[in-house]
């Protein structure tokens, strides 16, 4: 084997898709399922950063131009990245116009948010990304016309802005099979227990996490895209080094059906940040998603099946409920409160929110660590993995050259879930367990049919149960792994 992608993420994903489609041999595995941690649990938009404009305006008044160049290429190359995957994935990739609401009483001006909004506006604009030029709403009026059900008094002024937005384990679903399609492998539930570098290679131990079978193999080149679990599997290598390359900040959402409004909306919180309340429509299925938190785990705090908590929760809710009185937040209406891992790289002295989302790449023999990856980044970094690890050095021929324009679905597709039935999704989409489909495979729809439908998710089950082939054994152990998934994302309101 020439490559061995640990992790099943979006990183993983994207990584084995360009290998794939430049004819290089490489495997996947992924200890639970595809995208079963942060790449189903994200903002789920492609986006350039918006708030990235200002740290670049702050760092100039610091005197720090250096900084604030980075951040300007950080947005520019991020927002060229969202024009490349739009065209990659029409219907799954869409537009998406956004209310950015500057409360009253935040310190920003509302001509400085103008500047910023506008600037953003021109940038897409001189990258061909061709949207309707920003509004501005300032008076009463022109507020309630702009943000409906938005309460006008707590908004100093309101403005549109373009961005983007995905279903992200979907997206992580179709880079794979699209790697298939070019004769890439990738394994769910099989984890890596260890590895050691050899003078001919890395020697991996493997293990089916649902069978317990042992499987030890070669590989010339092992890159680990665990994500939050970057250093953990670091740590499995014979010798490697014991000091973090990873920062673990959990970003916490809650979904709520029905959608508080028809539109999409940043808003300044209580405490200075923005928190986003996006509306969204998966095939006809309308809801809000709410975030996000960000808190920093404790050394020794598990990455295993991060949870909102009933203090996040409450959090988002007062964000909500402040802009939107008549709002209903509760675990009523909260189908799915998640919450993602991210894994930002090593920095000492930075809060949450001021730790670079710039990612990174570590090298270490023939390993190579990818950290802090964004969801809007993974295709542009999939190609600079390849171009920095050291193919020749490692005695395997370089990749061909890239094949970034090969579409992920064709461009007229319009819907996110191009499946039927769930015999369909079984078979396209690599379901092993009933939570990979309750949870993964259809956005909100599954999560809603298991609160307000149960005869027709009986009637799912057995069409999954029965295709898989399971036995009345495993019938009953699969409800009961579905019911842990569902209460592990219930609301703790």
């Amino acid at each position: 084997m020439d490559l061995l992608i640990v992790g099943g993420g979006i990183v993983g994903a994207g990584l084995l898709r360009e290998l794939a489609l430049r004819g290089t041999s490489a495997v996947l595995v992924e200890k639970n399922d595809f995208a079963s941690g942060t790449s189903s649990a994200s903002s789920k938009l492609i986006h350039a950063g918006i708030r990235y404009l200002e740290q670049v305006w702050t760092h100039l008044k610091a005197g720090k131009g250096r900084r604030a160049w980075e951040s300007f290429s950080f947005v520019w190359a991020a927002s060229w990245e969202r024009r490349r995957l739009g065209a990659l994935a029409p219907g799954l990739i869409r537009p998406k116009s956004i209310r950015l609401v500057l409360g009253k009483n935040d310190p920003r001006s509302a001509f400085s948010v103008a500047v910023g909004v506008w600037i953003y506006y021109f940038l897409q604009i001189l990258q061909g990304q061709f949207f309707s030029p920003p509004r501005c709403a300032v008076g009463t009026s022109s507020k309630a016309r702009l943000a409906p059900g938005l309460d006008e008094s707590k908004a100093k002024a309101v403005f549109t802005f373009w961005d983007s937005e995905t279903d992200d384990a979907r997206l992580v679903i179709e880079c794979l099979q699209s790697a298939h399609d070019h004769g890439a492998r990738a394994l769910n539930y099989v984890e890596l227990q260890g590895w050691e570098e050899t003078p001919s290679g890395v020697r991996v131990h493997l293990v089916e996490t649902d069978t317990g079978e042992t499987l030890s193999l070669m590989t010339r080149i092992l890159v680990n895209a665990g994500g939050a679990f970057v250093d953990e599997i670091r740590a499995r290598g014979a010798g490697a080094l014991s000091l973090p390359l990873v920062d673990r900040v959990a970003g916490s959402h809650l979904d709520v059906y029905p959608a508080v409004s028809t539109e999409s909306y940043y808003v300044t919180a209580s405490d200075g940040r923005l928190v986003f309340l996006l509306a969204r429509n998966e095939d006809g299925l309308r809801y809000t998603r709410v975030g996000t938190t960000e808190r920093v785990l404790r050394e020794g705090e598990s990455s295993e099946f991060p949870s909102a908590t009933s203090e996040e929760a409450a959090y988002l809710r007062e964000q909500v409920r402040f802009y939107f009185p008549g709002a209903q937040v509760d675990s009523t209406t909260v189908l799915r409160a998640d919450a993602g891992i991210r894994p930002l790289r090593s920095q000492s002295g930075e809060t949450a929110f001021q730790k670079s989302r710039e990612h990174d790449i570590r090298r270490e023999g023939r390993a190579y660590h990818v950290i802090g990856v964004k969801l809007t980044d993974f295709r542009r970094v999939a190609a600079e993995i390849v171009d920095r690890i050291d193919w020749r050095g490692h005695g395997v021929e370089p990749p061909s050259s890239p094949a970034a324009s090969a579409p992920l679905r064709s461009l007229g597709s319009v819907r996110i879930y191009s499946e039927s039935t769930p015999a369909e999704i079984v078979r396209r989409t690599m379901v092993v367990h009933w939570d990979d489909f309750l949870v993964r495979r259809g956005g909100l729809e599954p999560l809603r049919v298991a609160r307000q439908d149960l005869a027709r998710l009986d009637s799912w089950f057995d069409e999954v149960a029965t295709t898989l082939c399971w036995d009345a054994a495993r019938r009953q152990g699969e409800k009961e792994r579905g019911q842990r998934a569902l209460k592990r994302l219930r609301c703790p309101l």
